[in-house]
């Protein structure tokens, strides 16, 4: 099994499939790389496709270290070296949006040939003293997050049997949603815990404007707690920017799949 060990030694596990320009999958929280099962074997025909395991979650160590948005963020960085490979088009979706963000604010675009953004705020909650309205979910405070925080301590798998049905909302492909709760119930609780901090944490509005490659930002039309309006807001704040819709919620690539690839793909041929 291929891992590939960070400087401050987590193995983290990786795949590599096809040939070409390398496309690297990441995917969010609580999750793994088995969620783009969608799109890898279409993007392996053209493209070297490159999905791996965040620290902390499926195959990959789970530490009692480093576990914060801009560590993950090195950790792509790293393996980007340590697999050797140059000008990647990036497909990121909800927290790996964030970590490519994290990623763009230490190490810039020199390296970045395209971005695909899926369905992500760049600022998780409001904050009374800037009116932030784009948040993960309307109005949603700090004081909610950290209810959720301790809602995820006390009883993760009651968490995850609201939250695997959720990012369907009532979009299609409703007989995944076993599936999604299946690979969430494994997750461990410390993970959980500090990765929904971090990104109750996070503020990467500031990193829009060093954006200077190509993006497609996406989101579903069945749910749009944040979508379309924070969309609108991104697309004005990343220069040259596009925006698609698809038929799903938070995990549209996975309900409109054949859509979702045929998009991306002419959106990264051109």
């Amino acid at each position: 099994m291929p891992y590939f060990a960070t400087e401050d030694n987590c193995r983290l596990y990786y795949e590599v499939r096809g040939q070409g320009q390398p496309v690297v999958f990441i995917h969010g929280w609580s999750v793994n790389r088995h969620f783009f099962k969608k799109q890898i074997p279409a993007f392996a025909k053209t493209y070297q496709v490159v999905s791996y395991d965040l620290r902390g979650h499926g195959d990959s160590d789970r530490p009692e270290t480093g576990l914060y948005l801009s560590r993950f963020a090195k950790d792509l960085h790293e393996l980007l070296d340590y697999l050797a490979v140059k000008k990647v088009i990036i497909v990121a979706w909800s927290m790996g949006v964030q970590i490519v963000w994290d990623y763009i604010s230490q190490y810039g675009c020199d390296n970045i040939a395209k971005l695909v953004l899926i369905d992500m705020t760049p600022k998780v909650v409001a904050d009374a003293e800037d009116h932030w309205e784009y948040t993960m979910y309307p109005a949603y405070t700090r004081k909610a997050g950290l209810a959720f925080l301790n809602d995820i301590a006390v009883d993760w798998y009651a968490v995850a049997e609201k939250f695997a049905p959720a990012i369907f909302f009532r979009g299609p492909a409703q007989e995944e949603i076993p599936w999604v709760l299946d690979m969430v119930k494994r997750n461990t609780v410390h993970v959980m815990v500090n990765m929904w901090l971090a990104m109750l944490m996070s503020d990467y509005r500031d990193v829009m404007e060093k954006i200077t490659v190509p993006c497609l930002l996406t989101y579903g039309t069945c749910q749009s707690s944040k979508m379309p309006k924070t969309e609108e807001w991104l697309q004005a704040h990343i220069k040259g920017s596009e925006v698609a819709a698809f038929n799903g919620g938070h995990i549209h690539f996975l309900q409109d799949p054949d859509h979702f690839n045929d998009v991306v793909l002419n959106f990264l041929a051109k």
